[in-house]
């Protein structure tokens, strides 16, 4: 998830709109993200700055040359915890010298219960994976959390629960 910050408003909401249709953004009401990438438009020029990680562009610019530049700066984005570090945007989840590709659904998943701190409605998780689904089938998504539970045992020893309660869905990593 990214928040993209950028002074001129009529940008901001294309770029948004752009980074929601890719999945890089969601409708999450949470104050956190793996990301912030501020747009300074200037002297035509477009700055980008994620994180101290800062590009500098000519515009005119083409929306996926643009779109790439962004990829680019948060590919190498990881969240360190204990003893495994999670890259969102690579899908990928690193414990020693083991690594598990998680799928996009499982990295959905994993992405967001790992920046919802205090959990996510299971009916809000499951409208980020499946948005034109009409019925929302919650064995759907605990097939999927059974799998993703299953995945990085065999790959790399996580011992991951999942707590659910009052629709609020926690994960728990031992």
């Amino acid at each position: 998830m990214i928040k993209i910050t950028c002074k001129d408003e009529f940008f901001n909401s294309i770029i948004n709109k752009l980074l929601i249709q890719k999945n890089l953004i969601n409708h999450n009401d949470i104050d956190t993200y793996f990301a912030n990438i501020k747009i300074d438009l200037k002297d035509n020029n477009l700055n980008l700055d994620c994180n101290g990680k800062k590009e500098f562009l000519s515009i005119p610019i083409e929306i996926n040359t643009l779109f790439s530049q962004i990829l680019r700066i948060i590919s190498d984005i990881k969240i360190s915890k204990d003893e495994y570090d999670y890259f969102p945007f690579q899908r990928v989840l690193v414990r020693r010298s083991n690594k598990s590709l998680l799928s996009d659904i499982q990295n959905t998943i994993f992405s967001n219960l790992i920046i919802s701190k205090s959990g996510i409605n299971k009916d809000r998780l499951y409208g980020l994976i499946w948005k034109k689904d009409k019925d929302i089938s919650i064995n759907k998504l605990d097939t999927h959390l059974t799998n993703l539970k299953n995945q990085l045992k065999k790959d790399l020893g996580i011992k991951a629960n999942f707590q659910s309660q009052d629709k609020t869905l926690r994960l728990l990593i031992n």
